[in-house]
This record gives C-alpha cells, sequence and structure tokens, in this order.
C-alpha cells in the first residue's frame, strides 16, 4: 500500500512540475502581439487545458479505486405502486330497517260476541278472504228462530185475509195490515241473518299470520283486532339521512343495502324520499325496495344503507395511507423518480374506505413508493425491490445514507 501511495505521489510531483514548466516556459514568456498570433497563443492554452482535465479525471478514478476510505452511498429498499385512474365514488353511510311495503293488516269481527272457533294460526299462510275465526252468535240465531214462526203465524193470517178480500169479505184494512206484518217480519229476518253472517271473520289481505290476539273462549268487541297479518313479499328497507346530503340523493339512485345479521348485502333503488325533515334530528327518510331472499330478510331487520353522494370519473386514485404531511402542512408522496426518491405535493380530494383521490399534483405515470416511503428523503438512492400487488422480497426499514 506504502508503494502504491509513493508512486501516485511521485507521478502526481512530476506532473505538476512538467504543468507548471509548460505553463511558465521555464522562464518568462512573451505574448504576442498581433491578433493572428495571439488567437494561435489562445488556442494552445486551451488544448493545454483539456489536457489537464483529461489527466485530472483519470487521477481521480485511480484515486476512487485505491482509497478505501471513501463512503459508498447505500440504496434504500423500497416498494413501488402505479398510480390507479379510475372512477372515484363516496358513499354515505346511514342506519336502517326493514319495513313491509304495506301497513300490517289486522282481521277483527264487525260485532262483538265471544270466540268459538279459531282457523287461524301464527306463522301461517294465508289468502285475502279466508275464514279466520268465528264469534257466537246465538242470540241472533235465536231471533231468526222466534221470527221464523212469528212469519208463519203472519203468513197464514195474510193468506186467509186474502182469500176473504177476494170474496169482499171483510175490510180491506185487514187485509192491508195482514200484508205489511208479512213483509215487516220478512225484512227483519233479513236484517238479522245479515248480522248472523257477521260471526264469521275473514282475512282483509294476503300474508303470514303474525300474531293472534284473541283466542277461542274470549270475548271481542266490535272492531277488535283478532289476528294482525303481515305481507313480507313485498319490502322496503326505511333509513334516515342528515339534511346536508338533500341534493345529493335522488329518487332512482343505486344504494347498498347491507344486513350486518345475516352477513349478506343487495343492491337497490332509492323508490321514495320523504317530503319533510325531522325537527328533532334533521334528517329525511329515504326508502328503497329490497327482496326477501328466500324469507331470509324479515320486517323490523337492521339494516346499513349505502348511499353514493359523490361521482367523478378518470381521478387519481390512492391509498389514503400513502400520503405524507410536512412541516408546513403540505400533502405530499414520495416517488421514484429515475431511481431517486422524489417529493410531490399534492392536492387531495374526498376519501372513502381508505382511498383518497388526487384532484392535482399526479398525471398517473407516476410511480408511488409503498414500503420504506417514510424512511427516505428527497435525492435519496432507491433499490425497488418489488411492485405492490406482485411477490416482493422482504422489506427492511433502511437508515442508510439518511439527510437530515
Amino acid at each position: 500500500m506504502k508503494k502504491i501511495y509513493s508512486s501516485l505521489a511521485l507521478y502526481s510531483s512530476i506532473a505538476f512540475s512538467a504543468l507548471f514548466f509548460t505553463a511558465c516556459g521555464g522562464g518568462a514568456q512573451v505574448v504576442p502581439n498581433t491578433p493572428a498570433e495571439l488567437r494561435q497563443y489562445i488556442s494552445g492554452k486551451k488544448d493545454a487545458l483539456r489536457a489537464l482535465e483529461v489527466e485530472i479525471k483519470q487521477l481521480e478514478e485511480t484515486l476512487g479505486k485505491i482509497d478505501t476510505t471513501q463512503k459508498i452511498a447505500k440504496k434504500v429498499l423500497v416498494t413501488t405502486q402505479p398510480v390507479t385512474i379510475r372512477t372515484f365514488e363516496h358513499y354515505v353511510e346511514v342506519q336502517g330497517n326493514v319495513a313491509t311495503a304495506e301497513n300490517p293488516a289486522v282481521a277483527s269481527s264487525e260485532t262483538g260476541g265471544r270466540i268459538v272457533e279459531m282457523l287461524a294460526k301464527e306463522g301461517q299462510n294465508i289468502r285475502k278472504g279466508d275464514l279466520v275465526a268465528r264469534v257466537n252468535l246465538e242470540s241472533i240465531q235465536k231471533s231468526i228462530d222466534e221470527l221464523s214462526k212469528s212469519m208463519e203465524l203472519a203468513q197464514d193470517i195474510y193468506e186467509r185475509q186474502e182469500k176473504l178480500w177476494k170474496q169482499n169479505i171483510g175490510s180491506e184494512i185487514q187485509y192491508i195490515q195482514a200484508k205489511n206484518q208479512v213483509e215487516s217480519l220478512q225484512k227483519t229476518k233479513e236484517r238479522l241473518e245479515f248480522e248472523l253472517k257477521k260471526a264469521n271473520v275473514y282475512a282483509p289481505a294476503s300474508g303470514i299470520v303474525e300474531k293472534v290476539m284473541l283466542n277461542v273462549g274470549e270475548v271481542c268487541g266490535p272492531g277488535t283486532p283478532i289476528i294482525q297479518i303481515v305481507n313480507s313479499t313485498n319490502l322496503k328497507v326505511l333509513a334516515n339521512a342528515s339534511e346536508n346530503y338533500l341534493a345529493a340523493i335522488k329518487k332512482g339512485d343505486n344504494i347498498r343495502v347491507v344486513f350486518p345479521a345475516l352477513g349478506t348485502e343487495q343492491n337497490a333503488r332509492v323508490s321514495n324520499i320523504g317530503r319533510i325533515i325531522n325537527p328533532a334530528n334533521r334528517t329525511f327518510e329515504v326508502e328503497a325496495m329490497i327482496s326477501t331472499e328466500g324469507g331470509l330478510v324479515k320486517p323490523n331487520l337492521l339494516a346499513t344503507v349505502f348511499i353514493k353522494d359523490y361521482s367523478r370519473e378518470k381521478m387519481p386514485v390512492i391509498a389514503s395511507e400513502l400520503i405524507l404531511q410536512d412541516v408546513n402542512g403540505n400533502n405530499y408522496l414520495m416517488l421514484n423518480q429515475d431511481g431517486k426518491a422524489a417529493k410531490r405535493i399534492v392536492t387531495m380530494g374526498k376519501s372513502y374506505m381508505n382511498e383518497t383521490e388526487i384532484l392535482s399534483g399526479l398525471d398517473g405515470t407516476e410511480q408511488i413508493l409503498v414500503k420504506g416511503a417514510r424512511q427516505v428523503i428527497e435525492g435519496d438512492l432507491l433499490e425497488v425491490i418489488g411492485e405492490e400487488g406482485k411477490p416482493t422480497a422482504t422489506v427492511q426499514d433502511s437508515t442508510a445514507t439518511q439527510k437530515k
């Protein structure tokens, strides 16, 4: 090693002496006076300078090879990810619940009485017009029986009076009274028979018997609910959205409905928007028709409704965690630019589900640093060992050659 240094020193000394002797010409040199000679003199100096620069470069390369004390800059291990250009969508998340498209129907008796027969059971499918219960109207039946006997007597009297009247026997008043008595009793019987029909209770709508409210032997009054019927084939989801989204949500918009209890979801469309704002919580109602999913979705089931309130096409979209912030409050990304770390200031838009749209600062051709992005500063040399989404080697955080 000492021999190498001695040779280098000797070589440098000889080169310097030669340079000095050449420059000085071994003594004082006479500068030409004529323009032509002066140009030739300047050209010779330039040639000597170029030769000297080449010689210095060669000496520096030799020095770099033999000087082991010089530090070699280390590269930071990173992974990269290309910028994604796509449609960015933002959703509002609100809580809702499932309800029937039609209000629950109740079957009730039109008259009072004791229930003597209950034909409906909870969970049973019934159709509109099916007989579901019978009410005891024995008093009306007895009245009809008594009235029938009275009608027989009145009919006999009327027939006798009619024969006498045809024979010009008896008065016209007696004949008219007998006829009127028969007609009056007939109308009364018809009225009682109509009341007797009210003993049968029929289903007012099709659906499933949700609840039986009265049992056999219990007394019901006119209009008292006996069973409750729910039509579970037509369901809707109701959600209350903040009034801030009133202009963003419109009838016909697509929404996503998630049922946490079932672990399922389905797409739907907004079928109706409430016409009033609830003054208590400043919300309005959003309604959408949904599927029963084979009977799994039931009324009053909790649901989470995702309503799209913002959409923008062809936008750079990146993971929110990749966006950093400097001491001046500027949002920036670290990029791989020709093997070196580069800082790029960006303008953020909306964020949703850990993704953010970039309004300005990216054109979609950049490679963003992912792993190792927080360990580099602008200008650091990079060694890309993989791209996110593809198999990569294990990345260890490197702090080599950090510039503070």
